[in-house]
């Protein structure tokens, strides 16, 4: 199957990657695509920008060139008891909003595997964010069960992301697997997105799609799969948001 929806890709407002949004656009475009989430890191990380880049996403429209933009972000956990980088002039803004470990100041160190596993049951609960970004990642240990049964009940959906079987966070490729496997057991939702810094990988979701495919993971649980699929489960994560959070930058 190939998907023309990807819910997790940069610009150059985050330096570490390397393609404006007309360029990720015209990649898009090229490749037939319906849907791209723009997804820059939230403002804890050293190199982001001021939150007002962030707020500022209000100004694009919601169609360029014939392709839908998602304005969401890829938040940062900044502790144990889930809370993100985000404040409510961001929040309110977003289309999707994605969360991941990353080693920010808060959350720097992320071997302790009981206390990774608390803390992002903690941001699951919380409601706030919609997706869990890259939770294969070695550096931050999690016990998928648990967080995958959670995420389950409060439908919020787990990231396969494409990145992490071709060299980000090495080390990842196993996990990843057994995070389909435990997903599809829980009935939860997937979502896809290349983690693309460079225009040439946005909607690039090969390798995982080619393993959704062998496992036979059930299309209507993947956000990318269709529009119609993607647009009831942004309607759902609507509906279970808070409308205010808490300032936390």
């Amino acid at each position: 199957m190939k998907y023309l929806i990807d819910l997790h890709t940069h610009t150059n407002v985050n330096p570490h990657a390397y393609s404006t949004l007309g360029e990720n656009v015209r990649e898009a475009k090229k490749k037939g695509m319906k849907i791209i989430a723009i997804t820059n890191h939230g403002p804890a990380l050293p190199d982001s920008p001021h939150w007002w880049s962030l707020r500022n996403l209000r100004a694009l429209p919601d169609e360029i060139d014939g392709v839908r933009i998602l304005k969401g972000v890829e938040a940062n956990i900044i502790d144990e008891d889930g809370n993100i980088d985000l404040n409510q002039n961001i929040y309110e803004i977003m289309d999707i909003i994605l969360v991941g470990f990353h080693p920010v100041a808060g959350y720097p160190d992320g071997k302790d595997k009981d206390k990774n596993t608390r803390t992002m049951i903690n941001v699951i609960k919380s409601q706030r964010i919609d997706i869990i970004a890259h939770p294969g990642n070695p550096k931050f240990p999690i016990d998928y069960e648990e967080v995958i049964k959670v995420a389950t009940k409060y439908n919020v959906a787990i990231e396969l992301n494409n990145s992490s079987f071709k060299g980000s966070r090495e080390g990842s490729e196993e996990n990843c697997k057994s995070i389909m496997s435990i997903a599809k057991k829980y009935g939860c939702y997937l979502s896809l997105g290349s983690d693309a810094h460079f225009s040439h990988s946005v909607g690039d979701l090969d390798v995982v799609g080619e393993l959704l495919e062998k496992i036979s993971y059930p299309k209507e649980l993947i956000l990318n799969s269709d529009v119609k699929t993607l647009n009831s489960f942004l309607s759902l994560r609507k509906e279970l948001k808070p409308k205010e959070i808490p300032d936390n930058i």
